[in-house]
Order: C-alpha cells, then sequence, then structure tokens
C-alpha cells in the first residue's frame, strides 16, 4: 500500500472502514508467508514477498477474483467456515483469529460502550490502591481519563499532554518523543493495542477522525498502521533513566477494567529496589509536576 493509498482514500462509513480494515490484515499477514510454508514451489521468477493472490486462492479453494475483491475492499462476504479455513491458510495466532473474526464477521455499529462514570468509580479504587504503581485509565479513543498518584509523580499532569491523549501525544508532541527511553518501542506498543479498540468501534467518527489525524500528521505512524501489528504480550520490561541518574526498571502491564475492552488500564510496577525507592520518594514528596 502507497502513502497515497493511505492518505487519499479515507472510507466514510463504519462498513466501509471494516472492509478496507480487512483487507488491509488479509495484506499484511499474506505477505509474510512463504511458498515453501505450504509446501509449494517458489518458482524461478518469483519477485513479490510471500504468497501470491492466486496461491492464497487456491488453497482457499476460491476463485482469484473474488479473493482479490476481499483484498481490495469490495463488498463480498466470507462465511464463518471460510474465513476459519482463512485463519488455518495464514497460520494466525489466536489474537490474530480473532481479530479476522471480528473484521469478518462483526457488523459495525453493534451494543453501545459502557459508560465511563460505570467503569471509573472502580478502576479508580483499585490504581489508587497501587500506591508507587504508576497507573493510569485510556478510553478506546486513547485518551487519558484517569490517573493514580504515582502516575502523576511520575509523568507529570496528563491534562498538560497533547489534546489529552496518548496517541496524539506520542506521535506529534516532540517534548513526549524526547523524554521516553525507548520510542519506536512503546509506538510499535501502543499502535498495535490501538489497532484491536479500533475493529471494536469503527462506528466511532471520533475514532475515525483520530486515525485521519494521526495518518496525515505523522509519517512513523503511517508506518505502523500498514504494518499492521497485533499485541503478542500483555506485558513488558521498560528501563527509564531516573533524575538522580541511575537506571529505573518497571514492568508493564495492560488490562482492561470493563467486560467489553473498552477501557484499557496501563500500570508499570517498580522492579527492585532502586526503582521501588525512588517512586516511593517520588510520590511521598508530593512533586507532581513531572
Amino acid at each position: 500500500m502507497t502513502q497515497s493509498d493511505t492518505l487519499g482514500r479515507q472510507p466514510d462509513d463504519a462498513d466501509a472502514w471494516r472492509r478496507r480494515e480487512l483487507a488491509a490484515f488479509l495484506r499484511s499477514r499474506r505477505v509474510r508467508l512463504s511458498p515453501e510454508d505450504h509446501g509449494l514451489s517458489e518458482g524461478r521468477r518469483r519477485r513479490t514477498t510471500g504468497l501470491r493472490r492466486e496461491e492464497m486462492a487456491m488453497l482457499l479453494d476460491v476463485s482469484v477474483s473474488w479473493y482479490t475483491k476481499l483484498e481490495q475492499g469490495v463488498d463480498v462476504t466470507a462465511s464463518p467456515r471460510l474465513l476459519g479455513k482463512m485463519a488455518d491458510v495464514l497460520m494466525l495466532s489466536p489474537v490474530e483469529r480473532g481479530q479476522l473474526l471480528r473484521l469478518g464477521l462483526e457488523e459495525p455499529g453493534g451494543a453501545p460502550p459502557p459508560d465511563a462514570d460505570d467503569v471509573l468509580p472502580s478502576v479508580q479504587m483499585i490504581i489508587d490502591a497501587m500506591h508507587y504503581a504508576p497507573a493510569f485509565v485510556l478510553s478506546s479513543r486513547a485518551d487519558y481519563i484517569a490517573c493514580n498518584q504515582a502516575a502523576r509523580a511520575f509523568f507529570g499532569n496528563f491534562e498538560q499532554f497533547a489534546q489529552n491523549n496518548q496517541l496524539i501525544s506520542l506521535f506529534l508532541d516532540d517534548a513526549v518523543r524526547a523524554v521516553l527511553p525507548d520510542w519506536q518501542e512503546s509506538a510499535r506498543s501502543q499502535v498495535a493495542m490501538f489497532r484491536r479498540a479500533f475493529a471494536r468501534n469503527m462506528q466511532d467518527q471520533g475514532l475515525q477522525d483520530l486515525v485521519r489525524t494521526l495518518l496525515e500528521g505523522s509519517e512513523e505512524f503511517r508506518a505502523l498502521w500498514e504494518e499492521y501489528a497485533l499485541p503478542s504480550t500483555a506485558s513488558r520490561d521498560l528501563r527509564y533513566s531516573l533524575p538522580n541518574g541511575e537506571q529505573g526498571h518497571f514492568r508493564h502491564f495492560t488490562f482492561f477494567a470493563d467486560l467489553e475492552n473498552q477501557f484499557r488500564v496501563e500500570v508499570f510496577n517498580p522492579i527492585g529496589d532502586v526503582t521501588l525507592q525512588w517512586m516511593i520518594a517520588r510520590v511521598n514528596a508530593g512533586d507532581h509536576n513531572g
């Protein structure tokens, strides 16, 4: 997909977004496979990477024309059985299989998401009990909607972040980029998490507008969006250079605060005595302005 493809033909409704997402997902997974993965001969004059559309169609026992339409976002329908066969041919992980079924089967504009006012009181109590582990809550649009005292002590005031949005801050705010120890890994991880949220909420006009803003404003976001990575783990280790010159070590966890997976909680648990003692001092000092 070229940059002009990404920027020039943005869909206008949820079903068009769904078809486009399904097409992008299928292309991204097809090209990472080789003919040998399915016992096919690569041939001498092969110029393309991954499986060809013709090979994919053959393995699925469908016409090349039909499969090509699917990868072009044309309004064609795949049965649940065929989607399952696609998942097998593409050798998808459980997370990827779930994404394929969501994009291939789910009707846009399903049940409305839970109200934040119903979810936040309970989750606020949980993260407030994490006295020295920074934690915050994100909406499906990646807006910061709650945090604990440790998060303010470590990250500063979230209200000062660009549009109070994690992705806008991450990709369009140079100040945020400068302080992250591994910006590329953070960006890749957050886009992967957001991609799943987008698949669940493509009917949300605000979410569509956010994607357009990021595609237009950030070359790095465009590249990661085209890559179509999905999360492979709910935790990872992070290291930060602390103001006192020492290395801080945190384990970053992600989980959801509601049954619909709309409100994402991110926790940074301090690992080791050096990091824990620094967080204790930081929180107890009451320095919450960054």
